[in-house]
């Protein structure tokens, strides 16, 4: 305390505060201060959501009043019968028929000692496509040369025993012992004969072969170098050659444009390759199972390819034939669905003129219209445009 204040008062009998408590009276003061602009200025959050002027929602119910400016963006349209026609085009690829290409590989280990053909290059059946040097294929020569030379043998003994026993200097037994060696050397001659003749090569002697053409067609595939170490274990083939005199046409279709696909259905094939032709086929195979990554089931369309048109890997665009499966499918337009990634639905007029939301499961869509399948009925109203605009004004009321 100051030396000069005496029971709080200064030696001219005034009442004074010491130092330190006006010190502390100020900071209280000023936390007092603080403390109130901070109360009057705190954020109050953000305002709560004011309904559009003319609609009012409720349950996955929306309506407009008659008034309200929402009805300028808003179109409706009745769901009617689902007819025949066309889906709107799939992007597909052209594809080899698998049923006529042949995947050649080296029946035995080696080294390949020549290419003769180019990927693309035409050839026709017993063409050569790549050698292959081998000692397995030496030691396979031999073995039959044995077999030739084991077999004349036999031969010789047989025809000397016999008429050994003619002259009835050996007793017939020894005839019989004679003959059924000639028959072993003639099995041992024709399997060895065999042996070569399932390489399904070209070869003549020595320890090289060569591997030919089984059909007539195009090189579509090849993976085989000079000098390139060759095994008949290998998984990949060295060469593919392919008759595209028919060709597969392979499209991907979401879960709900394959509902109505079957086998036989009708298809029209458009390329960029070929834009002016218009391709007809059938479908002959629909996938019984769903891709697990990309949700689409897999069809395939067989194409006569007589005149070449269609070249293997080419892009293409499928369209399908439609024709509903259920007397109660509908048809809408395609911009009246809505989804949230996991279902589909629409916005349906009820008696009382609201919008209630609705699930439906659909079908193929076609030239801007979508089939329905489940969910919808005939002559029911449904909002065509601006059901984005009604699913927002939902959302945001929750």
């Amino acid at each position: 305390m100051d030396a000069t204040l005496i029971d709080g008062k200064d030696a001219g009998g005034r009442s004074r505060v010491p130092r330190r408590r006006w010190a502390w009276v100020i900071a209280l003061g000023s936390s007092a201060i603080l403390v109130g602009m901070a109360a009057h200025f705190s954020p109050a959050g953000p305002p709560a959501a004011v309904p559009a002027a003319g609609i009012v929602t409720g349950d996955d119910v929306i309506g407009l009043a008659p008034a309200a400016r929402q009805w300028r963006f808003v179109k409706l349209g009745v769901a009617g019968q689902a007819a025949a026609g066309w889906t709107d085009p799939v992007p597909g690829r052209i594809s080899i028929d698998e049923t006529m290409a042949s995947k050649l590989g080296s029946p035995l280990p080696g080294h390949v000692s020549g290419v003769f053909v180019e990927l693309g290059e035409r050839v026709r059946a017993g063409d050569p496509l790549f050698s292959v040097r081998s000692s397995d294929i030496a030691e396979l020569w031999a073995g039959k040369e044995k077999a030739e030379v084991d077999l004349e043998a036999a031969r010789t003994t047989f025809e000397r025993v016999h008429a050994t026993v003619a002259s009835r200097a050996l007793p017939a037994k020894e005839e019989i012992g004679a003959h059924q060696q000639v028959r072993q050397a003639e099995l041992a001659l024709k399997l060895a004969e065999a042996k070569l003749g399932s390489l399904h090569v070209v070869s003549q002697g020595g320890n090289e072969f060569t591997v030919t053409s089984p059909r007539t067609g195009v090189v579509v595939e090849k993976a085989v170098l000079l000098g390139q170490q060759v095994t008949p274990e290998g998984a990949a083939a060295l060469m593919v050659v392919a008759d595209l005199s028919s060709v597969w046409v392979l499209a991907d279709l979401f879960e709900g444009q394959a509902v109505d696909v079957r086998v036989g259905t009708a298809a029209q094939i458009t390329s960029p390759a070929t834009p002016d032709v218009t391709l007809g086929g059938k479908v002959e195979m629909v996938s019984s199972i769903v891709d697990p990554a990309r949700h689409t089931v897999p069809v395939r369309i067989r194409l006569a390819n007589a005149q070449g048109l269609l070249r293997p890997n080419v892009y293409a665009r499928v369209r399908l034939a439609t024709a509903p499966q259920s007397p109660a499918a509908v048809e809408i337009a395609a911009s009246a669905i809505v989804t949230d990634g996991a279902r589909q639905y629409v916005y349906v007029q009820d008696p009382q003129g609201r919008f209630a939301r609705r699930t439906v499961v659909t079908g193929p869509a076609h030239e801007g219209r979508v089939v329905v399948l489940e969910g919808l009925a005939r002559g029911e109203t449904v909002v065509e445009e601006g059901a984005i605009l009604l699913d927002n004004q939902l959302a945001l009321s929750k």
